[in-house]
């Protein structure tokens, strides 16, 4: 009876030491406790940018820039440079309580000429290969 309790135990403590074992190599296999770091460390917008690019890839750090300085009352076009890698980030911007206006443009990544490709508008802000265009008045 007693040998069977110790047994029974001990295949216990096994078992547990098993499962903590999986537990813990999966948790550094999918770099838990790194990720976690990260997470704790930096905010919302600092983990966006680092995933989404300030003006490379999709451009989320430019176009946050864009609209927290300009404050536009519109929903404006966001055209990335290079279609084909990455796509346009403007549904994390798209406010559906606002129009849209093809007034204003952010383009990302653009290594054209922007004054050939957009003659019809000017040049608000430049950052690297980064605009933010608006239509010029025909006044």
């Amino acid at each position: 009876m007693i040998k069977q309790y110790y047994m029974k135990k001990t295949i216990t403590k096994n078992r547990f030491f098993l499962y903590f074992v999986i537990i813990l190599s999966i948790a550094v296999n999918y770099h838990f406790f790194l990720n976690t770091y990260i997470l704790i460390k930096n905010d919302y917008s600092k983990r966006l940018i680092s995933i989404y690019g300030s003006c490379e890839k999709e451009g989320y750090g430019f176009t946050k820039f864009i609209l927290d300085k300009y404050e536009l009352e519109h929903n404006i076009g966001i055209k990335n440079g290079e279609p084909n890698l990455y796509p346009s980030i403007g549904g994390l911007f798209y406010d559906k309580k606002k129009f849209f206006s093809k007034d204003y443009i952010i383009l990302i990544g653009y290594k054209s000429r922007v004054n050939k490709e957009f003659p019809n508008f000017i040049i608000l802000e430049q950052v690297e290969n980064c605009y933010f265009i608006k239509k010029k008045n025909n006044d």
